[in-house]
């Protein structure tokens, strides 16, 4: 029997892998061992016939590996989907699935790469060259200025891969790293925190989170430790604190009790409190017939960075309550749902921390959903918000049809999934941005509780984005990569996926440069689309393609500069089998000479990899 770590995770797709009726009526699984009548039994009505792009159809499925397959249904978001069968059961189908058997755990984490022999170099969170947490600041700029980088339009073809890292027996590539005077802190799927040096990637110190990683770490100074403090926040909700010099844990907690919460978007830190967005997997967990959706409400909850205690807690809706039954006679319950899937962003002056919410699970909806909301950091109290898609509720169970009793009336699914971003333009205008997977940009007035300032279209938009994971900004400019891939939602609008430059003072589109065609015919899981966030230098702006390229645009032009395929085999520091594949929910890091790159998203049919690329000027 194989062993395999209690931290598994790898939440691989969504909508996938959904029970048949027997879980209706509670009836465990017999011992069936035999992959392909599970797959029939289990997984077919899903997978044989996608009625959504968020399904993998069943080919797609042997790009996986089977830990990863395993992972999402043993702790991952498939995991009520997986309660149905047994350890055994599940082994025998993600082998089935994936065409492979399942591969050894490594059991003790140093044979990953090795330690390094000189001491870490000491913190300073005042260097240019920081890149700290997701968004490299706390408005989620995703900037980085000419003195933090010495990457540029001119030289970016000069750039050379030093070294890569691969991710064991992974299919995906999702944690973005945290760099802080040439230390990279580097989340994983399988829980392991390290803290690399840049140069050569060995490890000054692993930590094990019992989850997967795959939000970006946030480093902070505490004067009560005397310390820099490393603030980790894995899948299953838990928010650990880390003595960033040793990797020793100082406290941890639960954030949310509630069973579906999740933690994917990165924790802020400001003012001595650790500011952590939840999300959920009830999402996934409505494609059961037999699940009573839904009780989980999106939330944000405020720690104090020395002690763990919770300072206060905020939940986007009131309660859920009873609200009906469903077809099967099942009692459903709202309002429920409006995740929160992306790091804050943080206003000092008005001590106000942003977030974005996602769609409602039932009905009736919120208010709160797909929403920019404003809490005060002090209370917790929310301030104002903004709703920028009214009446917006999904579940998965409307993948498998309209009809399903837990799906809610599908609404488009079209929430919040970028950070907000919060800036003072040029002209004095004080401004919060956001951007909807409806492809809907809106610009609001802080000062006068979120009213609208303007509202641009950049595509068409749908539920893989529209404006998906994340843009970047520079002084009045923010740039904004469009995905518009698949046949969700089309309303007749035509697809602009790439990248769009637009004035944030009036919403103006300055430019917009279409995503290169670069995939190859017959090419499964290549996709023309940018879905993950951009990353921005002084004349350059980098974006990642779903096709697996990075691709480099002129700052004021659009004019495409640089590429590089990461769609490729590589030698790796811990000699782990690695190759890059779709780029997706994570973008570029720049710092100083180098640029950091995770390569490979199998979620929603995409190409697999699990590829850490790590890029520096070359040398004249």
């Amino acid at each position: 029997m194989l062993k395999h770590s209690r931290r598994l995770l790898a939440s691989l797709f969504v909508g996938s892998l959904l029970v048949n009726a027997a879980l209706v009526a509670g009836v465990q699984a017999a011992e069936n061992l035999d992959g392909d009548s599970l797959y029939t039994q289990y997984c077919a009505m899903c997978h044989t016939a996608p009625q959504d792009d968020r399904t993998p159809p069943r080919d797609s499925l042997t790009t996986y590996t089977a830990n990863s397959i395993f992972r999402a249904l043993t702790e991952g978001i498939m995991q009520p989907q997986g309660a149905a069968l047994t350890a055994e059961q599940r082994i025998a189908l993600s082998e089935y699935l994936a065409g492979e058997p399942m591969r050894e755990e490594s059991t003790e984490m140093s044979v990953a790469s090795s330690r390094c022999e000189l001491p870490m170099p000491e913190f300073d969170l005042s260097l240019a060259s920081n890149w700290n947490g997701w968004g490299n600041g706390l408005s989620n700029p995703r900037h980085q200025a000419a003195t933090g980088t010495a990457i540029n339009a001119s030289n970016i073809d000069q750039l050379e891969l030093v070294w890569a890292y691969g991710l064991e027996n992974a299919s995906v590539a999702r944690a973005q790293p945290t760099i802080i005077n040439d230390v990279m802190i580097l989340g994983s799927t399988s829980g392991e925190v390290r803290a690399m040096d840049l140069e050569t990637g060995c490890d000054y110190w692993t930590f094990e989170a019992p989850r997967e990683v795959r939000a970006a770490v946030t480093i902070a100074f505490s004067s009560t430790h005397d310390t820099w403090l490393a603030v980790i926040a894995d899948v299953s909700n838990q928010l650990h604190v880390l003595d960033a010099r040793t990797g020793e844990l100082k406290w941890s907690a639960e954030v949310d009790p509630h069973p579906y919460a999740v933690s994917t978007g990165s924790p802020v830190v400001y003012d001595n409190k650790i500011f952590v967005p939840v999300s959920s997997a009830e999402v996934s967990a409505a494609g059961r017939p037999d699940h009573h959706c839904c009780t989980f409400r999106g939330n944000v909850a405020a720690f104090d960075l020395d002690t763990g205690i919770k300072l206060w807690h905020t939940y986007v809706m009131e309660e859920a309550t009873l609200a009906g039954e469903n077809s099967l006679g099942n009692p459903f319950y709202a309002p429920s749902g409006a995740p929160i899937w992306q790091a804050p962003s943080i206003d000092p002056e008005r001590r106000i921390v942003y977030a974005g919410t996602g769609q409602n699970y039932s009905r009736p909806a919120s208010n709160s959903s797909d929403s920019v909301i404003a809490f005060n950091m002090d209370s917790g109290d929310i301030e104002w918000i903004h709703q920028t898609t009214a009446d917006d509720a999904f579940t998965m169970a409307c993948a498998l049809g309209r009809e399903h009793p837990n799906c809610p009336d599908a609404g488009p699914d079209v929430d919040i999934g970028a950070p907000i971003v919060t800036t003072t333009l040029s002209n004095g205008q004080d401004i919060v941005v956001a951007g909807t997977k409806g492809a809907v940009l809106v610009g609001l007035d802080p000062d006068n509780n979120g009213e609208l300032l303007w509202s641009t279209r950049v595509g068409r938009g749908g539920a893989l984005g529209g404006i998906h994971w994340g843009m970047s900004f520079d002084g009045d400019v923010l740039y904004v990569p469009v995905s518009d891939r698949g046949g969700l939602n089309s309303n007749g609008i035509t697809p602009m996926p790439g990248l769009h430059a637009v004035d944030m003072k009036t919403g103006e589109v300055l430019w917009y440069a279409p995503a290169p065609e670069r995939c190859q015919e017959g090419q499964q899981g290549c996709m023309e689309a940018y879905s993950g966030p951009a990353t921005s230098s002084d004349d350059v702006v980098i974006a990642s393609s779903l096709n697996g390229y990075l691709f480099a645009h002129d700052a004021q032009t659009g004019e495409l500069v640089w590429e590089f395929n990461t769609v490729q085999d590589y030698q790796t520091i811990n000699n782990v089998e690695t190759r890059g594949g779709s780029i997706d929910a994570t973008g570029p890091v720049l710092s100083g000479e180098y640029m950091v790159v995770s390569s490979g998203y199998a979620t929603f049919s995409q190409m697999p990899g699990n590829a850490i690329l790590v890029f520096k000027l070359r040398s004249e």
